[in-house]
C-alpha cells in the first residue's frame, strides 16, 4: 500500500505544479516547496480526493514534510 501513497502524492504533488526534481520525501512544503496558503489548501483538496480521506485542521498542520504527508495518508488509509 506505501508504494500507493507514494505514486498518488507524486500525483499530487505534480498536479499543484512541483517540479519531479524537488519531489524528495524530507521536502518540507514552505522551505523546499515554497508552499504558500493557496498552494497549500489546493494540495490538501488534492490529497483528500486523490485518497478518499478527510484531512482535519490538526493533522494539516503535522504535514511538514512530503514524508510526513505520505505517513498520515497511509495512516488514515490503514484505519478503512
Amino acid at each position: 500500500m506505501e508504494r500507493q501513497v507514494r505514486l498518488g502524492m507524486y500525483r499530487v504533488l505534480r498536479k499543484v505544479g512541483v517540479s519531479r526534481n524537488d519531489i524528495m520525501p524530507e521536502a518540507s512544503f514552505s522551505n523546499d516547496l515554497f508552499f504558500d496558503d493557496i498552494d497549500w489548501k489546493c494540495f490538501l483538496c488534492f490529497v483528500e480526493e486523490q485518497f478518499h480521506i478527510i484531512i482535519n485542521d490538526e493533522e494539516a498542520r503535522q504535514m511538514v514534510t512530503v514524508e510526513s504527508c505520505i505517513e498520515l495518508v497511509s495512516r488514515h488509509l490503514s484505519l478503512n
